[in-house]
């Protein structure tokens, strides 16, 4: 009796000590799995687990456990390197590796891997496989994970970013960073381990798009196939007629504002003000310097294809020259503080342009009144007489456009003659200047007179 009781006691001992030691064991496997699910997403593979960090951690997407391999974004990595992009965290991954593949999984809650049912052995002749009834049928195997990484799928680093354009990131693609279109629209039908943003358009999911990040549309919409994954926020941000893929002057406001009855006032009482003010400085031009402007006039009545053609060669070079001329005096001790007097000659060269244009109009007012019979005209009325010559395409054109659709096509033609007219007028006197001002400097230099024009 005395033995039996020893028995039992031992027996007690011993499922004691069991008991503490399970309990012992399986506390740090719970503080493990907590620690693992706070800082990681937690996916199934074939054949082992994927943690996916939270937060991210020196640019390392994914952790991949399979057997006793870890692999950071699909390579192979040792404990230092583990320590040296993980942190903190190498400890917990590396205790994960260490669990057998149905532990890990059961502790991380992650569905078993299914295996094919032993096939029995036959001594004799295989026979061939009757299918049972329904209600003895071996269970079906559960679903493998939806988009496992597969060796043969296409990867690419970094970010993908269009501006002006669309962008596609096709099935079996993975772009490891983010893709980005301004003025276009994003169409996912692979993965994108970082954001999706479309700015002024949309973005398509497709039923095999995965998307780790967060997914940002700004003026566009989202369309988003029911399989399609988005490991963050979906978020649009909607802008009433914003959208840039579909833009053009004729959707503009501004076009339409300007085609409007309203615009076309403005426009019209705009190009009288033009006018007005071209008047009075074709005035002031006529005041203080008649002689210069009246020779001016006469060399490109006399001159017009060879001013003209001065006039354009001054317009192509004269930006070429200004960089130049700036450069040179910035690399110049002594020129840096002739960059004050830029400004001046750039008012000088725009009086220059002045006077050539007062010059051609007074000549073309003079030839009105020689026609109309008007003789011993004042100069100023001559000069302002050219100017509304000049600038009656325009002010028609401006006229014409008051009257609406019907009137359209006139009004765009006027527009375009005075357009023209009013660039030949400023370019033949900008070169009968530079024409005037070359020849007074070599009879400068030559000691003759220069001959009245």
């Amino acid at each position: 009796m005395m033995r039996m009781r020893s028995y039992g006691v031992l027996v007690a001992l011993v499922l004691a000590c069991g008991a503490s030691v399970a309990q012992a064991q399986s506390a740090p496997d719970e503080t493990l799995r907590r620690e693992v699910e706070r800082r990681f997403d937690v996916l199934p593979l074939r054949d082992g687990v994927a943690l996916h960090p939270k937060t991210p951690m020196n640019g390392i997407r994914s952790v991949e456990i399979t057997g006793g391999t870890i692999a950071l974004d699909g390579q192979p990595a040792t404990g230092a390197e583990l320590r040296a992009k993980l942190g903190a965290e190498a400890d917990r991954v590396l205790r994960l590796s260490y669990l057998d593949d149905n532990v890990r999984r059961a502790l991380l809650g992650v569905p078993a891997a299914s295996t094919p049912p032993p096939v029995p052995e036959q001594p004799s002749r295989p026979a061939a496989p009757v299918a049972g009834p329904p209600d003895i049928q071996p269970p079906a195997p559960p679903d493998a994970p939806r988009r496992p990484r597969r060796p043969e799928m296409e990867r690419r680093n970094g970010d993908r970013v269009r501006i002006g354009g669309s962008v596609r990131v096709r099935a079996g693609e993975v772009i490891d960073g983010d893709v980005v279109a301004v003025g276009g629209s994003v169409d996912v039908d692979g993965e994108v381990h970082g954001d999706v943003v479309a700015v002024g358009g949309s973005v398509t999911l497709g039923p095999d798009a995965n998307v780790e990040r967060n997914v940002v549309v700004v003026g566009g919409a989202l369309q988003r196939d029911p399989g399609a994954q988005i490991g963050g926020k979906a978020q649009e941000v909607a802008l009433p007629g914003f959208r840039l893929e579909q833009w053009s002057w004729r959707n503009n406001p501004v076009g339409s504002w300007w085609r409007s009855t309203l615009g076309s006032a403005f426009a019209f009482v705009a190009t009288l003000a033009r006018i007005a003010v071209l008047c009075l400085l074709v005035a002031l031009v006529v005041l203080f310097g008649r002689e210069y402007m009246e020779r001016a006039g006469g060399l490109a009545a006399s001159s017009t294809l060879k001013a003209g053609a001065v006039g354009v060669l001054a317009q192509i070079f004269f930006l070429p020259v200004l960089i130049i001329t700036i450069v040179v005096m910035v690399m110049t001790v002594i020129g840096i503080p002739l960059l004050l007097l830029l400004p001046f000659a750039l008012l000088a060269l725009a009086v220059a342009g002045l006077i050539g244009f007062a010059g051609v109009a007074h000549s073309l007012g003079r030839l009105v009144a020689r026609q109309l019979g008007w003789m011993d005209r004042s100069p100023y009325l001559l000069a302002v007489m050219g100017v509304l010559l000049v600038m009656s395409p325009v002010l028609l054109s401006r006229m014409a456009s008051l009257g609406g659709g019907l009137l359209r096509p006139l009004s765009l033609t006027l527009a375009l003659a005075g357009f023209v007219l009013e660039y030949l007028v400023w370019t033949i006197g900008l070169g009968a200047v530079a024409l005037m001002r070359y020849k007074q400097g070599r009879d400068g230099r030559t000691g003759e007179a220069s001959p009245a024009v």
